[in-house]
């Protein structure tokens, strides 16, 4: 009941947060991953450059997002995110590509190593304040990671990737529409 009642709030007011004063946040700890029972349409989305909705589903530290047209569903997640005290991973459910593997605390100018089957490579926390407007609306305190290549993850809180550009800025995810579910 409290995750729905958050759910509304939030799409009340635009998804829009603010730390109270003398709270602004230079480190990120927690609560990147979606919430509950969201329904999130990305355009473009993550592996197609068209619109695609998926619905949020949680368990435990376990939040997985399903494309109800998807011909694995409801058996596969389409993306997955993970996320618990040490950190956040983000990723493709049906295969090994990661988008975000992070550890928790998330401090701007930090960097840590994200690896893939071949390299560890820096990423830059380049932010955890910045407003950052995308379709779906205006997300405040957004955390943005900058990949060696120039390409930039923007995740919200309660929400999760906003937004993904690639190494000149252009746009390669973006959400478009947020809903709570039934």
């Amino acid at each position: 009941m409290k995750k729905t009642l958050f759910a509304i709030i939030i799409l009340v007011l635009g998804f829009s947060y603010t730390a109270p004063a003398g709270m602004a946040s230079t480190a990120e700890n927690s609560g990147l991953s979606p919430i509950d029972g969201l329904i999130l349409t990305y355009s473009p989305s993550f592996n197609e450059p068209s619109k695609e909705t998926f619905h949020v589903k949680k368990e435990e530290t376990f939040t997985y997002l399903y494309n109800k047209k998807s011909q694995n569903y409801p058996e596969l997640a389409n993306l997955v995110y993970i996320e618990d005290d040490f950190g956040l991973s983000a990723s493709l459910g049906y295969s090994d590509f990661v988008f975000v593997s992070a550890p928790y605390p998330l401090k701007q100018g930090s960097t840590f190593l994200q690896s893939d089957h071949f390299d560890d490579y820096k990423v830059l926390v380049e932010n955890t304040a910045k407003t950052v407007k995308v379709k779906a609306g205006t997300f405040k305190n957004t955390v943005i990671l900058k990949y060696p290549d120039g390409s930039r993850v923007y995740l919200a809180k309660g929400v999760g990737i906003i937004k993904i550009t690639d190494a000149a800025g252009k746009v390669t995810t973006e959400l478009a529409a947020v809903k709570a579910g039934k």
